[in-house]
């Protein structure tokens, strides 16, 4: 082989401009993409149905095959990073309000999911074509919820995992309870909690002939019969999610599938954000019709 005198450092220098010079130019920014994106979502279209009426609209719009590259190529940590701005936004906003946190999974259907109606037993968990969301949520005293963060994984992943990689990518409000059902009974979890300055309130396994020895999980136990009742937020928070999205998203993807779910996500908390504002709407013209705005 013939020698150079090429460095290492200037052979990646012009890997790297080569590499910057392949393809054409992007004509649309991440966020444009993304913002069609999430309106798809909210209205359950096509990819052919959104393009459409964007168009009719008069928005300049993508072509059909690049739409969907972009979308299938998009992200995912650009949609956590979305949801979890907008949701330290809405929860600095009513700091002095927050009253607890809860951290609960669901699951969302996706692809062929006929054959799970006649499958039983053993069989039906053989059947993968569904994914799971993480979500914490933080509770006002008037009882709305505010998705924090969230993590999206596939089938029959550990929801503990899940919890603990999602606790370290935001900031809590100091002292206040983080509830969780049984199905996050790991001293990990709590000693996690702990550390991060709240208050663990995880319902504890136990039976009549297993009692509960860790010192962690006799604390956390104690203090899930204080707290506890407020587990119901989450659960009327999935069911809200699901009664508009349904529990099948129409992707054959898995990838995809995560994508929707994070995306419905975003939306719950772009709804907070209207509905804060039309309550600031609302006080305004109150005071006005009453003449004391002034």
């Amino acid at each position: 082989m013939r020698r150079t005198t090429m460095s290492f450092k200037e052979i990646n220098c012009e890997g790297k401009r080569r590499n910057d010079k392949r393809g054409r130019p992007r004509k649309y920014q991440d966020s444009f993409i993304l913002a069609i994106f999430l309106y798809q979502t909210l209205k359950q279209y096509s990819y052919r149905e959104v393009l459409q009426e964007l168009k009719q609209l008069g928005h300049e719009i993508p072509s059909l095959n690049d739409y969907y590259y972009r979308v299938r190529h998009l992200d995912e940590g650009i949609l956590k990073l979305l949801l979890e701005k907008v949701g330290q936004y809405l929860a600095g906003k009513n700091k002095d309000k927050i009253r607890c946190y809860i951290a609960d999974a669901t699951g969302f259907a996706y692809g062929d999911i006929y054959n799970l109606n006649w499958r039983l037993g053993t069989e039906i968990r053989s059947v993968k074509s569904h994914i799971r969301l993480e979500v914490v949520i933080a509770v006002d005293d008037e009882d709305n919820a505010v998705i924090i963060v969230c993590e999206a994984s596939g089938a029959y992943a550990s929801e503990v995992k899940m919890l603990y990689r999602a606790l370290n990518r935001v900031d809590f409000i100091k002292g206040l309870p983080f509830i969780a059902d049984r199905g996050y009974d790991s001293v990990n979890i709590i000693q996690k909690i702990l550390d991060i300055g709240l208050i663990p309130a995880i319902k504890v396994k136990e039976t009549f002939r297993m009692r509960i020895r860790h010192p962690l999980r006799r604390l956390s136990n104690q203090n899930w019969s204080e707290y506890g009742k407020k587990r119901y937020r989450i659960e009327s928070l999935f069911g809200n999610i699901k009664n508009k999205a349904n529990s099948v998203f129409r992707a054959k993807r898995e990838n995809m599938a995560k994508k929707l779910a994070i995306a419905w996500a975003i939306l719950w908390n772009f709804c907070m954000i209207l509905t804060f504002l039309f309550y600031i709407l609302f006080v305004l013209i109150e005071c006005l019709i009453s003449k004391n705005f002034f």
